[in-house]
């Protein structure tokens, strides 16, 4: 699974600190307001409980959103992406 965050916060400062803590949670920015990365409910829900605790809801709105690895494979881009979000290597040993 995928976790893809969009939001719009109008104050500089709210904005930085939520892109930092999404960040720390080992999301990648793919957009100057969308971060993705690996992880399922429990990280959406720890994305969740940081934007509402650093944003203003009267005013700004962040959507966090799980994806399928087919939906995420399957996504389109036009244009020349910010960034190539980080993915987990695995490596099998025989």
């Amino acid at each position: 699974m995928r976790v893809l965050v969009v939001y719009d916060v109008s104050d500089d400062s709210r904005r930085l600190r939520l892109s930092r803590e999404l960040e720390r949670m080992g999301l990648s920015r793919v957009q100057r307001s969308a971060f993705v990365g690996p992880g399922g409910l429990a990280v959406a829900k720890e994305a969740a409980r940081a934007a509402a605790q650093l944003v203003d809801d009267s005013t700004d709105v962040v959507h966090v959103v799980l994806l399928s690895e087919v939906e995420w494979a399957n996504a389109l881009v036009v244009g020349r992406p910010l960034a190539a979000p980080r993915v987990a290597e695995v490596t099998l040993l025989g």
